[in-house]
């Protein structure tokens, strides 16, 4: 297997098929950051004009501001709720649908955005399994990696009173735990990237998709952590390509507002500042989403890349 034809190809298909980008921008990580202004008061808080009448005053009306905009406040939650909802149903489409097409693109077909709905539609509910099986396995081997070290740590605790045994015992114990955990988790991702192909691309079982996944892995073992590596240092240049990016773009953007503002004309400032960041807010998405994209389609080239030498040798075995 070529690596750089893998990086290649996987670029060539995110670049000729910009509608795959929908679908990048939900599993490459889309998220919705929800905050709130914290008031704040320039006067000067003075302990003499504090007193009970004063606080249960501001307390009464506090909680009748609540009462009073009840429905407000659940409405408001509601939609947080509907929106986080629809983001975690459109990255469980996208992951099935992501797979499914760029297996086909790479075969020779012709993939559009409807047929590409429509594989993630129908990979959808193995695909939600695959999540909740994978989540369940993640608790299980972070009880079984945790629970001895945290019983190590306890232990002595109790056994000894030595400042020195005690920290030691403690660092000692949480360093080999995390890395433990670290290369754990490593090989579990990968191995979840070679189950969530084998469901989309493969139309497995969930359960054994998983035995599929950890198969491939254990049989190339090499090639899945080289693949591994290499995503890692693509994605963390990708990173910094994209703040750089970021950076010297929201610069050439802003730049009006910036003048505007030392020329005291702060209603043009305010405009140019929500058109730049509106310009800047699109790029962003679109850069995410070809990312989010390229990431998804290399593993799935990798996978395909790595399973049909293998499937090819024990047909020619069994034949």
């Amino acid at each position: 297997m070529s690596y750089g034809d893998l990086i290649r190809d996987a670029f060539r298909i995110t670049w000729r098929n910009k509608f795959l980008w929908f679908f990048g921008f939900f599993v490459g990580g889309a998220t919705s950051n929800l905050g709130g202004n914290i008031p704040s008061s320039n006067s000067e808080f003075n302990p003499d004009n504090f007193n009970q009448s004063s606080f249960s005053l501001s307390t009464a009306q506090i909680g009748q501001g609540i009462l009073d905009n009840v429905a407000l406040i659940v409405g408001l939650i509601a939609l947080a709720l509907l929106i986080v909802l629809v983001v975690i149903v459109l990255k469980i489409i996208s992951q099935g649908a992501l797979a499914e097409s760029v297996a086909a693109v790479d075969r020779g077909e012709t993939r559009r955005f409807s047929t590409t709905w429509r594989a993630g539609l129908r990979n959808f509910w193995r695909v939600l399994i695959y999540y909740v099986l994978f989540f369940l396995i993640s608790l299980g081997l972070l009880v079984v990696i945790g629970a001895p070290v945290a019983i190590l740590i306890g232990g002595t605790f109790a056994l000894t009173e030595s400042t020195g045994a005690r920290i030691g015992v403690a660092i000692l114990a949480g360093l080999v735990g995390i890395l433990v955990l670290i290369v754990v988790f490593i090989i579990l991702s990968i191995i979840g990237q070679y189950a969530l192909r084998e469901i989309a691309v493969r139309g497995a079982h969930v359960v054994s998709s998983v035995g599929n996944g950890y198969r491939i892995f254990r049989t190339n073992l090499g090639r899945s952590l080289l693949v591994w590596l290499i995503n890692l240092g693509l994605t963390i240049a990708i990173g910094i390509s994209l703040l750089i990016a970021a950076l010297l773009v929201g610069l050439v953007l802003f730049a009006p507002t910036i003048a505007l503002i030392f020329a005291e004309y702060t209603a043009a400032a305010i405009v140019t500042g929500i058109v730049a960041g509106l310009i800047l807010i699109t790029l962003f998405i679109v850069a995410s989403a070809a990312a989010g994209t390229f990431g998804h389609s290399y593993w799935t080239l990798a996978y395909l890349r790595i399973t049909t030498p293998t499937e090819a040798n024990t047909d020619l075995v069994e034949g």
